[in-house]
């Protein structure tokens, strides 16, 4: 049975379940708050996700470690030891790492490579809590667990792998891993924690905000588990993913640097035709030329159009292949079902955009955008 693992809002816990323009790719940026699964630890993230890549790069591809060189060595001087792939290609991910700030509260996985020889990593976590949002200063309390988990290198593979919900799947280069969860006990800790005992005997920890204390319930020792995982770096980001339907799904995505701001929301995706076509349908795998303009979404202007980055009128129009990844997530699925002749509004959230890195100076990070968009053929 392989593990899963699910979080609540204040504490960790686990459950055990069933068996340069508007035409370059870019990476998500974050998950939906409350609702993301670790397969990696019983750490409860209140919105696993967050954390980007952007641009029109492809993510950079985890060293996979290169067979050790045989040397010949000289009569009196040993050869040279190389490292083992394993140990290559884990060492990447070792060091601090920071979910990001969710309301109050923010993790921080610590990964360390195993002593002993032994081809894994040690990840360690912890949960800081805040006195205010945003996740600014000092944390009031923290909450810790008993054991560390294990993730143990299997081998290294290029998969397919969602890396952020709404997007299509990418080849990417994995280093695969078994996570092991010994049997483990939580606490928390900190200037502002107080204990409670309830009827039932029951120990209750009590995180005393500004705005009045919250209590979380202790839940006793947690079972062992152990599943099948993927880590890979996404520019620099530290991805944990999961085997789904015979590819990969990103779970987590963590960053070196602490984020002290919430992220925003923005719109959602919304596809809003002003003129009907009458020409060819669009669909996935079709060649269509558009004319189009681009701004920066701005909820205070009446009709939501910031400042303007990129046009095509009055240039030659752009081309493409739809659903082929050659374009950001929002204009492969906010053309789809258009036809010829007609003219879409697209008001495309940062996460089908550019994410936390923007494009440029004309994009900012999170930003999301509005394009006009007229489809003068389809191929």
């Amino acid at each position: 049975m392989r593990a899963r693992f699910h979080h609540d809002r204040d504490g960790f816990y686990c459950i055990n379940q069933q068996t340069n323009n508007a035409h370059s790719r870019p990476r998500w940026n974050r998950t939906n708050p409350g609702v993301g699964l670790l397969a990696i630890a019983c750490l409860a993230l209140g919105g696993c996700g967050g954390g980007g890549g952007g641009g029109g790069s492809a993510p950079v591809a985890m060293a996979t470690g290169a067979p050790p060189v045989s040397a010949t060595p000289a009569p009196t001087t040993p050869a040279p030891t190389t490292p083992a792939p394993a140990t290559l290609a884990l060492a990447a991910y070792a060091g601090t790492w920071y979910g990001p700030c969710q309301g109050r509260s923010q993790d921080t996985a610590t990964l360390a490579l195993a002593s002993g020889g032994v081809h894994a990593l040690q990840l360690n976590l912890v949960r800081n809590f805040h006195a205010a949002e945003g996740c600014a200063g000092t944390a009031i309390a923290s909450e810790t667990l008993s054991a560390d988990f294990t993730l143990a290198y299997d081998s290294s593979k290029t998969a397919a792998a969602l890396l952020a919900a709404g997007t299509a799947a990418t080849q990417v280069a994995l280093d695969l891993v078994t996570i092991s969860i010994p049997s483990y006990t939580r606490s928390r800790s900190g200037p502002a924690v107080t204990t409670t005992t309830g009827a039932n005997g029951v120990l209750s920890w009590c995180i005393g905000y500004p705005d009045g204390a919250v209590c979380t319930a202790d839940a006793g020792t947690q079972p062992a588990a152990s599943g099948p995982g993927a880590l890979y770096l996404d520019k620099g980001e530290l991805l944990l993913l999961s085997p789904s339907g015979g590819g990969y799904v990103a779970d987590a995505r963590y960053t070196k640097e602490r984020a002290t701001t919430v992220q925003a929301q923005g719109p959602t995706f919304e596809r809003i035709d002003t003129v009907q076509g009458n020409g060819a349908l669009a669909t996935s795998g079709r060649t269509v030329t558009v004319n189009y303009t681009g701004w920066l979404y701005d909820a205070a202007k009446a009709d939501f159009k910031g400042t303007q980055f990129d046009s095509s009128i009055g240039k030659t129009p752009f081309s493409f292949r739809l659903g082929a990844g050659q374009v950001i997530t929002g204009w492969d699925q906010g053309l789809l079902g258009m036809r010829a002749g007609g003219k879409r509004t697209l008001i495309i959230p940062a996460s089908l955009a550019y994410g936390r890195s923007g494009s440029g100076t004309a994009i900012p990070p999170d930003a999301p955008l509005l394009f006009e968009v007229e489809l003068i053929s389809v191929q």
